[in-house]
């Protein structure tokens, strides 16, 4: 995320650039629905009680940056760049959660032009800086909802075929948040959803220990319909 900040702090004071970022993704959006209860459009799979199983989870995060359910066996990971990131990991550096809240200080303007700032802004400028990341093949962006707020979704998918799904919104006590989900389309398959139903800025909300996880008959099936809008599989 450092990284991004970086350039996206430079994106910020460019009207224009803003304007062509605002266009790409706008009309990227129309193609792309990132909502997982979207994702249930057209064709259902079918599942029998023996297709369902709990996952234990634990609860992550901090005031600051808002909580959220991971899988329990995941732990805490630094990526080198990450800076104040709280980060978790299944042990790799592929499958990632990310969470932050952007400060107006990392923009270089005050705090109330900061609270001014539109929402669209800031994921317009994370899209252009990926977009411009020679590292991304893919880059689009669209609309969701995670904890019950809208929010702004920058998809991204790398050279190396993972995944990465930045969620930006503005939380009810006015901050905006950062949320990233990155890893390969079978760990998205399970935490999009507990990511997106599970973020809140309240932890004591969160005292389930377990999350139903879905299994499939068939991979390619269940990625066709949970991520059709999403990945434009």
């Amino acid at each position: 995320m450092k990284k991004i900040l970086l350039l996206v702090s430079i994106l910020l004071t460019s009207v224009t650039l803003v304007a062509c970022s605002n266009k790409s993704q706008t009309e990227s959006s129309t193609n792309v629905i990132t909502s997982s209860s979207s994702s249930q459009e057209g064709s259902t799979p079918t599942t029998t009680s023996s297709d369902k199983k709990t996952e234990e989870t634990q609860v992550i995060g901090s005031d600051e940056y808002g909580f959220v359910k991971v899988p329990k066996s995941w732990i805490k990971f630094n990526e080198v760049q990450g800076g104040n990131d709280i980060q978790y990991s299944d042990g790799t550096d592929v499958n990632i959660v990310t969470l932050n809240t952007f400060k107006a200080e990392q923009f270089g303007i005050s705090d109330n032009e900061f609270q001014k700032l539109e929402t669209v802004r800031i994921s317009d400028s994370i899209f252009t800086s990926k977009e411009s990341n020679p590292e991304f093949t893919k880059v689009w962006g669209s609309k969701s909802t995670i904890g019950g707020y809208e929010a702004y979704v920058v998809n991204a998918i790398s050279k190396s075929g993972k995944y990465i799904i930045t969620w930006i919104f503005k939380s009810s006590d006015g901050k905006f948040r950062y949320v990233a989900l990155e890893g390969t389309p079978e760990t998205l398959k399970n935490l999009l959803p507990m990511i997106e139903e599970s973020w809140t800025i309240q932890k004591e909300l969160l005292k389930q220990d377990w999350y139903p996880v879905f299994l499939f008959k068939s991979l390619k099936t269940d990625l066709n319909v949970c991520f059709k809008c999403l990945f434009w599989l």
